[in-house]
This record gives C-alpha cells, sequence and structure tokens, in this order.
C-alpha cells in the first residue's frame, strides 16, 4: 500500500520519523543557542537579529528592517526602542524626509555584535551559506511546503493527558 507518492507505507513511514527527528534536532539546538544567546547579553534573540540586520544595511528604514525579520509594525517599534535603550542603534531621521527614521548600529551595539558572533549569533545563516545552491534551493522549496502544513490559527499547546482530537465533556 502506499501514501502521497509512490512510496511503500513503511518507506514513508521511516522518512517522516527521519525527517521529524532532523527538525526536533534542528529545533532544539536553535534553542540552546539562543537560550545562550540570550544568557550572555540579558537581551532577546529578536534584538540580535535587528541588530545584525542594521549592521548589514546602515541606515535601513524600519518598515524595512520589520519585514525583512517578519515583524509585526508594533513588535518592531519595542525592539528597537529596547536598542535604543540599550545605545546599541541610533535612530537618525532622514534629511530628505524628516519623517523618516533611518537606523544605525553605534559603538555599543558593534561591541555587542563583536563578542558574540562568531560563537551564537549566525550560526544557521553561516550553516545556510555553506550549502550548495541546489540544496539550498531543495530546502527552500522544503521549508516552504512545510509551513504551508502548518496552521498558524491552531493552538499550538495541547493540555496534558489530551490529544488534538479530543474534546471536553460539557
Amino acid at each position: 500500500m502506499t501514501r502521497q507518492g509512490s512510496l511503500p507505507l513503511s518507506s514513508r513511514t521511516a522518512l517522516e520519523r527521519d525527517a521529524l527527528m532532523r527538525a526536533r534536532q534542528l529545533v532544539d539546538h536553535m534553542r540552546a543557542l539562543y537560550r545562550e544567546l540570550e544568557s550572555r547579553t540579558g537581551t532577546p534573540v529578536v534584538m540580535h537579529r535587528a541588530l545584525a540586520a542594521i549592521a548589514a544595511e546602515p541606515g535601513i528604514p524600519a518598515s524595512q528592517l520589520a519585514a525583512a525579520l517578519g515583524l509585526q509594525r508594533s513588535t518592531m517599534s519595542h525592539v528597537l526602542k529596547a536598542l535604543a535603550t540599550n545605545k546599541w542603534i541610533d535612530r537618525r531621521r532622514s534629511d530628505a524626509d524628516q519623517r523618516s527614521v533611518r537606523l544605525h548600529v553605534t559603538p555599543a551595539g558593534r561591541s555587542i555584535m563583536h563578542a558574540t558572533t562568531g560563537r551564537v549569533a549566525g550560526v544557521l545563516q553561516r550553516a545556510v551559506r555553506q550549502l550548495e545552491e541546489q540544496q539550498l534551493a531543495e530546502l527552500d522549496r522544503s521549508l516552504q511546503a512545510l509551513l504551508g502544513h502548518i496552521d498558524p490559527s491552531q493552538p499550538t499547546l495541547v493540555p496534558a493527558g489530551r490529544s488534538r482530537g479530543s474534546r471536553t465533556r460539557g
């Protein structure tokens, strides 16, 4: 018997198990690295991602940074406020349009980046850069397909002792 393709059920089951195991390993590894980064600096990972993006593109507008990081405007506002409070970034008004704010990393921000780069920050980015172009395209397609099957409207936590399909009586 086959399911979703031409692999026998036992082969598909083994592939599913292996893929889930590797996905969990990746998530667990990244969580551990992020915890280490947060404990070293006392700040959330999203702040480091934003700082790295600003350093890569000095003068980036906040709206463009939010889009690059996949963050909502309100979340981006909180992150930028925290980065500015830590004196890791400067917000400068554009000469051409005073409504536009441009973001720049400060010497203190560069210092925090140098202290964390190579150890924790950028591990995933460096790993992705080492993939061959074909592997990278395959990874991108596969992750898009996987994310397309994850419904963000569904609750992610299930109370202990219940499966996703069970309902409480009442």
